[in-house]
């Protein structure tokens, strides 16, 4: 996937990327095409069975929403240069802030709970039914709304007008 340099880098990170990071990365790619952001949206896991396509609760959620996750989406492994180049880092709950900051403690003033303002973790959903999938599917999104006005108010991305 090409990057577009000049705009922020938003890493959504989860355990294995094929479940709660892969929802928020589509909801968060389809806030930032809807709202006219600019800014390149990845996730990653932390522990990701590589190259492992989505779950197919996951899948089946975001298509019940109308925001299908990327045809081609596979679980990548989060790696220092991910890091690097991140703005900011979106994570799922406080075992995975404990893992950044052991693995990665220059990240860790970047690294920011996507459930923050809701006053929640996201819990995986891996080996629940498809309801626990949509509680996820709806906590993400609300996360995903909030930062990325939160984002805005501190100039870090930009709206863009008339869109």
């Amino acid at each position: 996937m090409l990057l577009d340099s000049n705009a922020p880098v938003l890493l959504v990170m989860c355990t294995g990327n094929v479940c709660r990071s892969p929802m928020a990365e589509a909801l968060m790619n389809h806030y930032v095409s809807n709202w006219g952001i600019s800014a390149n949206v990845i996730s990653r896991g932390l522990a990701a069975p590589v190259g492992r396509s989505p779950h197919p609760h996951a899948i089946r959620v975001a298509e019940a929403h109308g925001i299908p996750l990327a045809p081609d989406k596979r679980a990548a492994q989060v790696s220092s240069a991910d890091m690097a180049m991140a703005t900011a880092i979106f994570i799922m709950d406080s075992d995975h802030r404990r893992e950044v900051q052991k693995a990665y403690p220059t990240a860790s003033g970047k690294t920011f709970l996507l459930g923050q303002w809701q006053g929640q973790e996201i819990a995986d959903p891996i080996n629940e039914p498809l309801p626990k999938f949509e509680d996820a599917w709806v906590q993400c999104d609300q996360g995903v709304q909030e930062w990325l006005k939160r984002l805005r108010d501190a100039d870090i991305v930009r709206f863009v007008e008339n869109v």
